[in-house]
C-alpha cells in the first residue's frame, strides 16, 4: 500500500494512515513524510499536509499516543507551526488552531488546504476517496 502521495498540482502531501497501526509502522511513515517535506519545499513557504485518519486502527491506546507525541515533539507536525498547514480526515469536524482542522470529508479538507474549491474539486474526480 502506498502511504504517502504528493498532489503536486495542488501542492499538498497526503499521509494515508489505512490500516493498522504500530509504533515502528507510523514512526517509519513519520520519517518518510518528514523526508518528503524538505524534499518538495513548498513555493509559497506553507506547507500543505492532509492526514487521513478514516481507515486507521491502532495497534493499541498506547500506540496512538506515543505516535501523536511524536508527531509534535519529534518531527514538528503541529498547527503551532505558521509554515505547516494540516487537515485530518477523519468522521469528525473542527477547528484545532488557526493551521489545524478535522473534517469528515475529503474534498472539503484539500479545498481549505488549497484555498480553492475548483482545484479541490477536480482532484477529488481524478483521485477519489480510498485510492
Amino acid at each position: 500500500m502506498n502511504f504517502y502521495r504528493y498532489l503536486e498540482d495542488c501542492d499538498v502531501h497526503v499521509l494515508d494512515c489505512a490500516g493498522t497501526v504500530d509504533v515502528p509502522l507510523g514512526l517509519a511513515r513519520l520519517q518518510r513524510l518528514s523526508q518528503e517535506l524538505v524534499a518538495r519545499p513548498a513555493p509559497d513557504g506553507v506547507r500543505r499536509l492532509l492526514i487521513d485518519f478514516q481507515n486507521t486502527e491502532w495497534a493499541d491506546e498506547e500506540t496512538h499516543r506515543e505516535l501523536s507525541r511524536a508527531t509534535r515533539e519529534d518531527f514538528g507536525l503541529t498547527g503551532d507551526e505558521p509554515t505547516l498547514r494540516l487537515a485530518f480526515v477523519f468522521p469528525r469536524r473542527g477547528i484545532v488552531s488557526k493551521n489545524e482542522r478535522w473534517f469528515d470529508d475529503y474534498a472539503e479538507a484539500l479545498q481549505w488546504l488549497t484555498d480553492d474549491f475548483t482545484t479541490a474539486q477536480g482532484r477529488i474526480r481524478k483521485h477519489p476517496q480510498g485510492e
